[in-house]
């Protein structure tokens, strides 16, 4: 597994396809939030009963942006017939995955301490440093559900002719309930009103959506492969 990590991280640091397609995707996406919005975005920053809301802004950035990642996942393996020969190496199957997700959990993270000082400067005008953990623990909580939804998504897209747009169709559905529990918890960060009851029930909502997609793979992977 470690290998097959390597490999992707090395391809990356040669192409950098997926880290600035991304980035670049999220600054895009940012810069026309805060221009073409910027009359609502002031009246949004000076009231804090609506400062939450700005969590969406950011989630909606992150989300598309590893969509568009999460979708070359698999797609140089395939093109190139080296899932073939990963699908006859003696070793578990579920290995492919996990060295996938532990590659797309690092670019997707490395692209996200690029874009959330863009963020804070663009969007946030008051300290939430006291709700920074928060907002970490937050992030952390939902990479790892978007990353293990698409990765495995991304395995079954790979394989159909519309593979560009497969993973979109069956993405999105699916992690609606964990995009709602991190915009949550995403405005209770940047309207510095955490209530600790909401935060404690949002955040157990997350890790349960979490373990749960992270054991589907161990479940299905092989079935997914072999199709």
């Amino acid at each position: 597994m470690y290998s097959l990590i390597e490999k992707d991280i090395i391809s990356q640091l040669r192409t950098k396809e997926m880290i600035s397609a991304m980035f670049i995707f999220i600054l895009l996406v940012f810069v026309i939030l805060n221009f073409g919005f910027f009359d609502v975005l002031q009246v949004i920053k000076a009231d804090k009963k609506v400062a939450g809301s700005i969590g969406g802004l950011l989630w909606v950035a992150l989300t598309f942006a590893a969509v568009l990642g999460l979708n070359r996942t698999f797609v140089s393996e395939k093109d190139e017939g080296v899932m073939d020969g990963l699908l006859l190496a003696p070793f578990d199957r579920s290995l492919i995955y996990w060295s996938k997700f532990f590659s797309n959990i690092i670019f997707l993270g490395v692209v996200q301490i690029i874009s959330l000082p863009i963020f804070v400067l663009f969007f946030v005008s008051e300290g939430f440093l006291a709700e920074l953990g928060l907002l970490i623990l937050t992030i952390v909580l939902g990479d790892l559900g978007i990353v293990a939804v698409g990765t495995l998504l991304s395995a079954i897209s790979v394989n159909t002719k519309a593979r560009d747009l497969m993973l979109p169709i069956l993405f999105f559905p699916v992690i609606i309930p964990l995009l709602i529990g991190v915009v949550k918890l995403s405005g209770f960060v940047f309207a510095l009103n955490a209530d600790p009851q909401k935060v404690s029930l949002w955040l157990q909502f997350l890790i349960l959506y979490d373990i749960i997609f992270l054991i589907v793979p161990f479940l299905v992977f092989d079935f997914i492969v072999e199709d």
